[in-house]
């Protein structure tokens, strides 16, 4: 008996050993610890030295024999000058990551004409949910092309809009009316923010039919020079979710 448990640890032992580390950007492509080595390098260059880099696991997803690893590069001004910035690989969960492939916590939120939606009222088609601020300027930059997705699959899917401002106190109406945004604008949303434990904004959530979340991303996608993805383009990464989802 002793010589089976031993074999067995034996086995689990090697088992664990055997599984291999990917990393990626959270963009579908798939890299080695060399290529973010040498992607952190890349940066740390173009920053010059008054800025720190860290690299940043932030999930981790075990698929068989591989460790998907999402990395993203934090950075800083430097303290002093004293202080690095050499490579390691830091991990730091973020918790909304933690929701994937499970169904979105509901919420009943208000509209900005008063009406009430709840997530359960969405469920059947495939939903993007935007979470912006009006003090967010990247979330302000993005509304147009977010615009555009919507005019291109109109009711195929649920195009929402959740904001922590309220209505009436930051006027929201006459905010948006040059914004060119055509989502449905929900208000009054720190609390369900907090209670998805959202950091940084803009976050956009791709939930499937059934209410499951299973993307999470940033802001729409960019060009190396910070120029919008057209929605037609191949890279555009929103318009591949979209795709899928409306696939399934």
């Amino acid at each position: 008996m002793k010589i089976i448990i031993l074999a067995f640890l034996v086995f689990l032992s090697q088992k664990s050993f055997s599984q291999q580390n990917t990393y990626t950007f959270n963009n579908r492509k798939f890299f080695n610890e060399i290529d973010i080595q040498k992607s952190f390098e890349a940066v740390k260059r173009s920053l010059g030295p008054t800025y720190s880099v860290t690299t940043v696991i932030y999930h981790k997803v075990v698929k068989h024999d591989t460790i998907v690893n999402y990395v993203s590069f934090q950075i800083n001004k430097k303290s002093s000058e004293q202080e690095t910035s050499d490579f390691k690989l830091v991990y730091k969960q973020d918790s909304t990551f933690l929701l994937l492939n499970k169904k979105l916590p509901n919420f009943k939120l208000k509209e900005l004409s008063g009406r009430e939606i709840s997530l359960d009222q969405l469920l059947g088609k495939p939903t993007l949910i935007n979470f912006w601020a009006t003090y967010c300027g990247p979330c302000i930059a993005e509304m147009p092309q977010l615009s555009r997705l919507k005019e291109k699959y109109k009711d195929q899917m649920n195009f929402i809009s959740i904001t922590e401002n309220n209505a009436v106190t930051d006027n929201l109406k006459d905010f948006l009316k040059d914004k060119d945004f055509n989502f449905v604008v929900l208000e009054n949303a720190e609390a369900y923010r907090r209670e998805l434990k959202i950091d940084a904004i803009p976050k956009n959530l791709f939930l499937d039919k059934n209410g499951v979340l299973k993307y999470i991303e940033g802001n729409y996608p960019l060009e190396s020079g910070g120029t919008p993805i057209n929605i037609d383009d191949e890279k555009n990464l929103f318009t591949k979710i979209i795709k899928e989802l409306l696939e399934k």
